[in-house]
């Protein structure tokens, strides 16, 4: 009898153990995602605040995110380098590394039809390659906290996307694919923000963020089409951006 009780405390023992080192894991990886998150919206944010600055719209405030943005994006890169052993996010943290490098090469240089071209492009390699070091994560959460997570930090980027190639779009360059990201991203932006207001995470704090996204969005929905609105356009996607930001945060408490 004695054998067995000490058998089955050692049991207990273990499988709390294992329980407890499991819920680290999955709390370290939903940080991960979220730090992720983050560095997705940066590239846009970085690429706005640069397309913004050149086109002297809002300058003060573009070039002080400009610098905020850039600083952060490295910062989100280092801290995701020295958080994991994944060899394959490793590869993908060295291509974001060089990133960071030539967003701040860029940065430096006055905005016309090549570099204009050239952080557009840049921004879209970065959210390729992040999204694929997201979803090597994706396996090690519970469904639902990914998805809420990735959701919530996707809306961050994307008001920053449809700013970015809202002020692009008003370029020199004559490409028509700048207009197709940006119905592309408002249509994703639009159909997202209908799966968060329906997620049963939902605390009465959170709904009432997503309630004045709702209000703000409705706003953006229908100023886009106006290219004399770059200022406006420009605080009510960073207002999007701030209360999405508080929403990723409200989630990441509710799932650890």
């Amino acid at each position: 009898m004695h054998k067995f009780y000490s058998s089955f405390i050692i049991i207990f023992f273990l499988s709390n153990l294992l329980f407890a080192k499991t819920t680290t894991l999955s709390t370290k990886n939903l940080e991960l995602i979220h730090i992720i998150g983050q560095q997705r919206m940066l590239s846009q944010q970085i690429t706005k605040a640069y397309l913004y600055a050149g086109h002297q719209v809002s300058v003060d405030k573009a070039n002080r995110q400009l610098r905020v943005a850039l600083n952060s994006f490295y910062k989100s890169y280092s801290t995701i380098n020295t958080s994991t052993k994944s060899t394959k996010i490793k590869n993908v943290m060295s291509f974001i590394k060089k990133s960071s490098d030539k967003f701040k090469s860029l940065s430096k240089k006055p905005m016309n039809r090549n570099n204009t071209k050239l952080i557009l492009e840049l921004s879209e390699e970065v959210l390729a390659k992040s999204k694929n070091v997201a979803s090597l994560l994706k396996n090690s959460l519970h469904k639902e906290a990914y998805d809420s997570v990735t959701h919530a930090t996707q809306q961050q980027m994307l008001a920053e996307k449809i700013a970015k190639y809202y002020i692009a779009n008003q370029s020199k360059i004559k490409d028509s694919t700048i207009e197709k990201h940006m119905r592309e991203s408002i249509n994703l932006f639009s159909k997202t923000h209908k799966a968060l207001m329906k997620n049963k995470k939902n605390t009465t704090v959170i709904k009432k963020r997503l309630k004045k996204v709702d209000e703000i969005w409705k706003i953006i929905n229908r100023l886009y089409k106006n290219d004399k609105l770059s200022s406006i356009v420009f605080s009510l996607t960073d207002d999007i951006n701030k209360e999405m930001g508080e929403v990723t945060k409200l989630y990441m408490v509710a799932f650890r």
